[in-house]
C-alpha cells in the first residue's frame, strides 16, 4: 500500500512429495514461465505434520541428476531469490491485495480468542510505552523481562490454527487462559511504571498513550464530589450508576492529575438529551425503534439524514459451509436468513451532562443480548457495548449499517494504513471478496463526507452497496463442537464526519475505542513526553532498543495515504536521533533541534526512530 515492492514466490500446496512424478507435475504447473528457469519447492509434510521424512530426502538425493526430471538441489529459500535476481527479475508486477479465496470464516471463528488477541496487543503496547519511558527517565537500559515473555505468548497464539479459530476445544481453553495472563502482566507492568511517576497522594493521575490530546471520561475515586484538573479548572461531572464520572483532557503520550474539587461543575452546556427512543447531542440526533435498531441518524451539522435503512440491524444467517466448518463461509449464506424476535426492552440508564445511554435487552433466536448504546457530548461517535449469551449452532451474526454514501469501493483499515476494495460484485474477483478483513474500522467515503463502523475485536466484514456489515459471531461445530458458546463481549461504534477523509478523526476515533486511558493513584502534575504535529501521523510504538543501549525506539506511521512533513517533539533530553529499519539497524542520523526531529514521510510509510536520551 506504500508503493514498495517485494519479490514473491507463490507455492501450490503446503504438503509436497519429492518423487519424480510430483517434481515433474510441479514444474509443469508453474503459471509464470517466461523468464524464469527455476522454481522453489518447499517439501515435507506441512500444516503441523512434522516436516520432511527420510523418504523425502532420499528421493531428492536420487533426483539430483536424473534424466527426464527437472534438476533439483536442496538450498535455503534465500538462494532461490538470489538466483532469480542474478538471472534478472521478470517485468511482471502484481499490484494490490493477494486475496485468499477460501477460509473466510477464520476471520470470525472463536471470537473470545480474537478478542484476547486484540486486547493483549493493546495492553502490551500500553505497558511497553510506559515501562520504556519511565526507565529512560531513570537511566535504565533494559525493559521488563515479563513483557518479552508476554509478547512471545501472543505471537505463539497467532499460529495458523489458533487465532483463526480452527483448532480443537482444549486449544481455546489454553489460549484464553494465556491471554488473561498476558493482560494481567501488561496491566501490572504499566501500573507499576506509571505509579513510579506519582507521589502516592489521594489525587488521581490519568495516562494517555495516544499521540494526540484526548478528551475522555474517567470514574472518580470514592469520596469525590467534584474534581479539578492539573491547572485547577473544574471538570464537568455526571453520576452513572454507582460512579461519578468526570470529563478530562489528557496530553499526548503523557498524563494529567485530577484532584478532588469542593464544588462540582455541572457541565450543562452541550448536555446529551435522552429518551427511551432517542439520543441527541450537538452533532447527531439518533432515533431508535422497538427492536433497538436505529431508524434515523440525523446529522445536525450537515442538516441531512445518514441512515438509508435500520442501522445497528442485527442479522442472523444459517452458516453451514460445504466444507471446513470453522474455516469457511459460503457465499450463499445471505439466502438463508434466520428470523429473530422483534421485541426489545429499552431503558434509559444515563441522562446527563456528559453522556446519554440506552440499554437494549433483546432475545435473538436462542441467545440473549444486552447492549448499551451511548452518545457523548461533543462527539460524532455512537458506541454499542454488547454482551451476548451466545447459544447458537451453525449460525452467523452480523450487524448492518446502511448509509447515504455513494461510493464504488469501501475503505478498510489494515496494519499501518488502509486498503480500498470494491463494494460490488461486477467482476469475478470482486464477487470472490464477499467477506474481507479489517482491523479497527471500515468506511464508505465520498469526497466531502463519510461514515464508518469501528470495532474493538472484530476482523471479518463485508460491504455491499451502501451497507457496511460487521461480522460479530459464528458458531461452527467442527473441530470444536462448543465453539463460541457462552458469554461474548465486544464493542463497535458508528462514526460520521463532514469534510475530506484526511481531515476527519476516523483513525483517532478507532484508536480511542480500542485504547483505554489508565488511571493511577497519586499526583504527577501535567506532562506530554512525545507528540507529533501532523494529525495523520500516528505514534504506534514506544519501546527500548533491543540491543540494550538504552536508546528509546519510536515507531510511527502515516495513516492517510498522503506524503507528509511532520515534526516529532519530545520533552525528554534527547542528545541524538537516527532513523533505522524495523530491526533497529542501518542508522541514518537525524538533526535534533530543541527536542524536535523533522521527518518527510511517504504515503503509509512506517518510520522507526532511535533516540539517545541523556
Amino acid at each position: 500500500i506504500d508503493g514498495s515492492e517485494v519479490l514473491v514466490h507463490l507455492c501450490n500446496d503446503y504438503n509436497s512429495r519429492t518423487d519424480s512424478a510430483t517434481i515433474i507435475e510441479r514444474w509443469n504447473q508453474r503459471v509464470q514461465k517466461d523468464g524464469i528457469a527455476t522454481r522453489l519447492l518447499p517439501f515435507g509434510f506441512g500444516d503441523g505434520g512434522g516436516g520432511p521424512t527420510r523418504d523425502h530426502l532420499e528421493s531428492l538425493r536420487r533426483l539430483v541428476d536424473l534424466e527426464g526430471v527437472p534438476k533439483v538441489r536442496i538450498a535455503h529459500p534465500l538462494d532461490y531469490f538470489r538466483d532469480q535476481e542474478a538471472r534478472g527479475i521478470p517485468d511482471a508486477r502484481y499490484v494490490g491485495e493477494l486475496y485468499f479465496q477460501a477460509h473466510r470464516g477464520t476471520y470470525t471463528s472463536q471470537a473470545r480468542t480474537k478478542r484476547g488477541n486484540r486486547k493483549s496487543e493493546i495492553a502490551l503496547r500500553e505497558a511497553e510505552m510506559w515501562d520504556s519511558l519511565t526507565r529512560v527517565m531513570k537511566g535504565e537500559k533494559v525493559p521488563d523481562d515479563a513483557l518479552d515473555e508476554a509478547w512471545k505468548t501472543v505471537l505463539l497464539n497467532q499460529f495458523h490454527d489458533i487465532i483463526p479459530g480452527s483448532s480443537i476445544h482444549r486449544v481455546y481453553e489454553e489460549a484464553e487462559a494465556d491471554y488473561a495472563r498476558v493482560i494481567d502482566t501488561a496491566e501490572e507492568v504499566a501500573a507499576e511504571a506509571a505509579g513510579s511517576l506519582t507521589d502516592g497522594s489521594n489525587d488521581l493521575t490519568v495516562f494517555n498513550s495516544l499521540s494526540w490530546p484526548r478528551r475522555c471520561l474517567i470514574a472518580l475515586p470514592d469520596g469525590y464530589q467534584g474534581a479539578t484538573d492539573a491547572d485547577g479548572v473544574s471538570l464537568a461531572v455526571q453520576t452513572l450508576g454507582d460512579d461519578l464520572l468526570a470529563e478530562v483532557t489528557v496530553p499526548p503520550c503523557g498524563w494529567t492529575t485530577v484532584r478532588s474539587g469542593a464544588t462540582p461543575e455541572k457541565g450543562d452546556d452541550g448536555r446529551v438529551i435522552v429518551t427511551e427512543r432517542s439520543l441527541e447531542n450537538e452533532f447527531l440526533r439518533v432515533t431508535l425503534n422497538d427492536r433497538g435498531e436505529i431508524d434515523s441518524i440525523w446529522d445536525k451539522e450537515a442538516n441531512r439524514e445518514l441512515a438509508t435503512g435500520p442501522c445497528n440491524s442485527l442479522r442472523m444467517y444459517k452458516d453451514v459451509p460445504t466444507n471446513w466448518d470453522a474455516w469457511d463461509l459460503d457465499s450463499m449464506y445471505a439466502l438463508t436468513p434466520v428470523e429473530m424476535g422483534d421485541a426489545a426492552e429499552l431503558t434509559v440508564i444515563a441522562d446527563g451532562a456528559l453522556v446519554g445511554m440506552i440499554e437494549v435487552r433483546r432475545q435473538i433466536n436462542r441467545s440473549l443480548m444486552v447492549q448499551q448504546i451511548s452518545l457523548r457530548r461533543g462527539s460524532r461517535r455512537i458506541e454499542f457495548d454488547t454482551e451476548i449469551d451466545w447459544q447458537e449452532s451453525h449460525k452467523m451474526l452480523k450487524v448492518a449499517f446502511p448509509v447515504d454514501i455513494h461510493a464504488n469501493e469501501a475503505v478498510h483499515e489494515i496494519q499501518f494504513g488502509h486498503i480500498r476494495r470494491p463494494n460490488h460484485l461486477s467482476r469475478p474477483f470482486d464477487a470472490d471478496r464477499f467477506e474481507v478483513v479489517n482491523h479497527k474500522w471500515t468506511a464508505l467515503v465520498e469526497e466531502g463526507r463519510g461514515c464508518a463502523v469501528l470495532n474493538d475485536c472484530k476482523y471479518g466484514v463485508n460491504v455491499f452497496g451502501d451497507t457496511i456489515m460487521l461480522t460479530l459471531l459464528k458458531s461452527a461445530m467442527a473441530p470444536d463442537m462448543t465453539a463460541d458458546k457462552g458469554l461474548q463481549e465486544f464493542s463497535y461504534a458508528f462514526y460520521a464526519w463532514n469534510g475530506p477523509m484526511i481531515e476527519s478523526d476516523l483513525v483517532r476515533e478507532a484508536y480511542e475505542l480500542n485504547c483505554p486511558v489508565m488511571t493511577v493513584s497519586g499526583a504527577a502534575g501535567k506532562r506530554s513526553l512525545l507528540q507529533v504535529d501532523a494529525p495523520n501521523v500516528i505514534i504506534e510504538t514506544v519501546k527500548l532498543a533491543e540491543d540494550g543501549t538504552g536508546d528509546l525506539v519510536v515507531r510511527l506511521y502515516e495513516a492517510m495515504r498522503t506524503a507528509t512533513r511532520c515534526t516529532l517533539r519530545t520533552d525528554l533530553p534527547v542528545t541524538a536521533a537516527a532513523s533505522t529499519n524495523m530491526l533497529e539497524k542501518d542508522r541514518r542520523p537525524l538533526e535534533v533541534v530543541d527536542g524536535a526531529v523533522t521527518l518527510d514521510l511517504r504515503p503509509f510509510e512506517v518510520a522507526t526512530l532511535r533516540l539517545a536520551v541523556g
